[in-house]
């Protein structure tokens, strides 16, 4: 028996200096644009991470925002880039923690009309279409949903899936607004975008949140997030962080988030929507 005891000390000594080892580290990122798009901008931090950190760093979405989150609160991803208003909640639980953020940047919403509307505030658009890309979408719906609310401003949502849905419906015709964030609506523009300009812009907030699962070693978030931290600090990992259309990244603290938290935010519904 003592000889089967220090047996299995020793074992357990083994596994605690052994190196840092994991199989796969799954990279989840916010559909905000189509997943082809995503995966081309995202892919090749993907390799560079792999290569530093010595294991597979996997890229992965999902087809909708909806979706996304509840990948997320099922703990599908290792590591997220998630937008203010997912981090708030889902550092709640599952328990994400937040490692870093972009340092010089905050997230403003913004809403959109066609270039050809006369519009000059949200006023305008009393009892019109507006297009979301989903409910839970920090800047692109609660900040917008909220002026409007703010506002008494009546309106029909239409929920479409990501920012780059919003702003084609927009210029199509088929919504009069449409809510979204800068990073997207300039990206889109570069694209090829036409005919949409921005009609309102909220104040800014602490933006996306690059974070970890709870089950992830400490370790490894130690080590990620100062992967990602250097990228600003050459130009190779500038040019990637230009890629994704990210400014310089800092290590980041779960209070970070506090002035999301202040607000207050809920799903908010308008009269006689079913609830979402």
């Amino acid at each position: 028996m003592a000889n089967l005891l220090i047996r299995s000390v020793l074992m357990l000594l083994a596994l605690l200096a052994a190196p840092l080892q994991a199989a796969t580290l799954t990279f989840g990122v916010v559909p905000q644009e189509s997943a082809g798009r995503l995966a081309e901008q995202w892919t090749p931090l993907m390799r560079l991470l792999s290569a530093e950190l010595g294991v597979p760093v996997r890229f992965a979405t999902a087809p909708d925002i909806p979706t996304f989150e509840r990948r997320v609160l099922e703990g599908q991803y290792d590591i997220v880039y998630m937008n203010p208003y997912h981090y708030v909640e889902f550092s709640s639980s599952p328990g994400y923690r937040a490692i870093a953020r972009e340092g010089d940047k905050r997230i403003h919403g913004i809403v959109v009309v066609a270039e050809s509307n006369p519009a000059t505030g949200l006023e305008a658009l009393e009892g019109q279409t507006v297009a979301f890309p989903a409910p839970a979408a920090f800047a692109a719906t609660l900040l917008v949903r909220a002026e409007l609310e703010r506002l008494g401003v009546r309106y029909t949502p239409q929920f479409v899936g990501s920012h780059e849905s919003v702003y084609l419906n927009v210029a199509k015709g088929f919504a009069v607004a449409g809510g979204g964030i800068e990073r997207t609506y300039h990206r889109a523009l570069k694209t090829g975008l036409e005919g949409v300009r921005v009609l309102w812009r909220s104040k800014g907030y602490t933006p996306h949140a690059f974070a970890v699962h709870p089950d992830v070693e400490p370790e490894w978030g130690r080590r990620l997030q100062q992967l990602l931290v250097a990228l600003g600090q050459n130009e190779d990992g500038r040019a990637l962080l230009e890629r994704l259309n990210v400014s310089p990244i800092v290590p980041a603290a779960d209070s970070d988030w506090d002035d999301v938290r202040g607000l207050g935010l809920d799903l908010i519904t308008t009269p006689g929507e079913d609830a979402l």
